[in-house]
């Protein structure tokens, strides 16, 4: 474009920067002695007198204008058939263009440092009386020196626009004056979109923001496709190109690109503003979220420590800040229940401290039963009272020493002196003045009717070896049911010693097991197939069920115990048949031979029934045998169970040998283990594809055990370690 070395005053140095209209040089002002950058405007064009006009008045407002962030016009003017402008020389000619091609995207605040003396320029110029406007605001426009804090920023290129639109040629040649992807949707359809206003700058200046945020313009490509989607497509979201931008700035910045000039941000520094106040929301949310974090590390300490106060003062400062927050429900949640807690605490050690208090007064007033109730109270609540344990060692010990001393009291008024002696000693060890030496007095008294009784004593010590003797003999013979046994020496103990409840009590017990044993051998038969002993069940009416229906059933025999494991091997002997899984091999060991068989499905159960030339119980014919006529609730009656009656509720931990629990857990037709151990199959439906079971196992509870439950049912194939049977006939004898 320049072909000489020098205009005017101005000696040309070097290119710094082209665009499309004009070329930026470095000059020296040999007049002014000072470097300063001289753009020369070239082309056909500008020979137009209109063109040279609008030139002319243009440069002389830029010229007019004062601002920091405007580059200065010195001289303007037409040399060589080119328009030229001397400006001050900023930097290396260095460009807003030139620094995103090198960084890229800017973060938020490096964009506010450059924005912010643009957007105060612009609003400078249009504040003007008539406003200026730029239409032209674009990264190229913008000059940057220095860098950081001292980075300063102008804008350039004022008027330029305007001057040229002036020229009929680039009217004619349809040439686009402005930067396609930085102008205004009026720029592109002013009958659409209205006239130029500064509100056009606005725009540009959101393109620019756009750009530096995401590092892409809103629309790219071929010149009339920008053009078009400025005047009439929506921009795209920042967020397209930048998804880490965040909704606030993208908001922002769609704002600022509005078609409609009147929705757009009222002036450029108020899009500055915008992005201002999003700067300061997100620095404010950053150092909430540090204060929260300090806060919740702090309350979590707090809470560690037990500092349950403290801790909830720290979540009360968290919730004013973020009441959503979850870990500060949960350590909010977790310092009041601490809280709650500790002053229960509180009001405990207080209790106790009241309690241990009065139970210091019971003892040195004398009440030491009261004292000791206390005092153990008070010290199992909290063992560090001080001097509480000597004092509830005293107060049991003086408690103690008045009970022998009352029991020694009674011996002595019933002549037992020997008694009286011993407790005497007792209730003086230590303590010869106790009670005034009253004491010492009853122990003189209990020992001259002891020396008087030495020789009736041993008139009767052989009475009392031999019925010693009958006791100890008597005892061995209820402990292995030999009641015959047990009736002979009971009676003769009696003899010897009438007083002995326990003799009484065993010759009693004796004489009902020998008629009750006379009753059942009445009703017992050995099963010959199997070798089972079978127990009677007469026909006629019985209670049945919880509602407690009254039905009738004819005569049967049941077995006396669940078929037992030893009993099964011989089933499985002689048909070949699989054996439950926990034997070892086709034999069960011998801890367990005669406990009942378990893991026996109702296949299995029904499979013995036939081969011994039995049946399974119906559930009628079990509850019956289980109860008898009387609508009891257990076999053995109406008492709650207990660990000697039957086996149940993991007592045991497993099955037990049949029997064990018998006679007293037996049942009225004298028939084991009816409560407890297995649970036992019947023939019953409980529907098409399960059977009733009764009975209850050794590991269920007591209300499984009543003889009335039958809500207890398992398909035909099942298997358990808690499920046996037995098996009935209603003939004497195998047909």
């Amino acid at each position: 474009m320049l072909e000489s070395k020098s205009i005017g005053k101005y000696e040309v140095l070097e290119e710094v920067g082209r665009g499309g209209f004009a070329v930026v040089y470095k000059a020296h002002d040999t007049k002014m002695e000072r470097e300063i950058a001289l753009k020369i405007i070239g082309g056909v064009f500008v020979q137009e007198p209109a063109v040279i006009e609008s030139f002319q008045r243009e440069s002389r407002i830029a010229a007019d204008l004062r601002h920091p962030n405007i580059v200065s016009i010195h001289d303007f003017g037409e040399a060589d058939g080119a328009l030229y402008l001397a400006m001050t020389l900023i930097g290396a000619g260095r460009t807003l263009s030139d620094l995103l091609a090198e960084q890229g995207p800017l973060s938020l605040e490096q964009a506010l440092s450059i924005l912010t003396p643009l957007a105060d320029a612009l609003d400078y110029i249009h504040r003007r009386d008539p406003p200026l406007t730029h239409r032209d605001v674009k990264p190229g426009n913008v000059l940057l020196e220095g860098e950081g804090a001292d980075l300063w920023t102008v804008l350039t290129d004022f008027g330029l626009t305007r001057s040229l639109k002036a020229s009929t040629k680039l009217t004619e040649s349809s040439t686009i004056l402005g930067t396609p992807a930085y102008m205004a949707p009026e720029q592109c359809q002013s009958k659409r979109w209205g006239e130029i206003t500064p509100l056009t700058d606005v725009y540009s200046l959101g393109v620019v923001a756009y750009e530096m945020l995401s590092g892409h313009v809103p629309f790219g490509g071929q010149v009339m496709a920008v053009i078009h989607a400025h005047a009439y497509e929506p921009p795209p979201s920042p967020l397209k190109f930048a998804p880490d931008l965040g909704d606030d700035l993208s908001a922002v910045l769609s704002r600022a690109l509005a078609k409609p000039p009147a929705e757009r941000h009222s002036s450029a520094g108020a899009l500055v503003k915008a992005l201002q106040q999003t700067m300061a929301a997100r620095t404010a949310t950053k150092q909430q979220e540090a204060t929260l974090e300090q806060l919740e590390a702090k309350a979590r300490e707090l809470l560690n420590a037990g500092d349950w106060l403290k801790a909830l003062d720290c979540c009360t400062q968290m919730m004013r800040l973020d009441p959503d927050r979850p870990a500060t429900l949960d350590m909010l949640t977790e310092a009041k229940e601490g809280l709650d807690r500790e002053r229960a605490e509180a009001v405990r050690l207080r209790r106790l401290e009241e309690i241990y208090a009065e139970g210091v007064r019971l003892l040195k007033d004398g009440k030491w039963k009261q004292a000791v109730s206390a005092l153990k109270e008070a010290v199992e609540g909290n063992p560090n009272f001080r001097d509480a344990q000597e004092h509830l060692a005293q107060a049991r010990d003086e408690l103690q020493r008045a009970e022998w001393y009352n029991e020694a009291i009674v011996h002595g008024e019933a002549k037992r002196w020997s008694e009286a002696c011993r407790i005497w000693v007792k209730v003086l060890r230590g303590r010869m003045d106790y009670r005034d030496g009253y004491g010492a007095l009853r122990l003189l008294d209990a020992t001259e009717g002891l020396l008087g009784q030495r020789d009736m004593l041993a008139e009767t010590l052989d009475q009392t070896r031999e019925a010693l003797a009958h006791y100890d003999a008597l005892a061995v013979a209820v402990e292995n049911d030999d009641w015959a046994r047990a009736v002979e020496l009971g009676e003769r103990l009696l003899q010897l010693s009438p007083d002995l409840d326990h003799a009484q009590a065993w010759l009693t017990r004796a004489r009902g097991m020998i008629e009750k044993q006379a009753v059942l051998r009445e009703r017992l038969i050995i099963w010959e197939k199997d070798g089972k002993e079978m127990m009677l069940v007469p026909g006629g009416k019985f209670i049945c069920g919880d509602e407690a229906k009254e039905i009738s059933l004819p005569e049967f025999w049941i077995d006396r115990t669940p078929v037992t494991n030893v009993e099964y091997a011989r089933f499985v002997a002689a048909l070949g048949r699989e054996p439950p899984q926990h034997w070892e091999g086709n034999i069960p060991s011998k801890t367990i031979a005669d406990h009942p068989v378990v893991y026996v499905s109702w296949r299995d159960a029904a499979a013995y029934a036939e081969w011994a030339g039995k049946q399974l119980p119906t559930e009628e014919q079990w509850e019956k045998a289980a109860r008898g006529t009387d609508g009891r609730k257990y076999p053995w009656g109406d008492q709650e169970p207990t660990s000697d009656l039957c086996n149940f509720d993991l007592n045991e931990g497993s099955t037990t040998f049949v029997g064990k629990y018998s006679p007293q857990g037996d049942s009225p037709y004298g028939c084991v283990d009816m409560a407890g151990n297995v649970w036992e199959w019947t023939s019953s439906d409980y529907d098409l594809s399960a059977k009733v079971l009764r009975g209850g196992g050794w590991n269920n509870g007591k209300r499984y055990i009543r003889s009335a439950r039958r809500n207890y049912y398992l398909a035909p194939d099942s298997e358990y370690n808690n499920v046996g049977f037995r098996c009935v006939s209603l003939q004497r004898t195998t047909q």
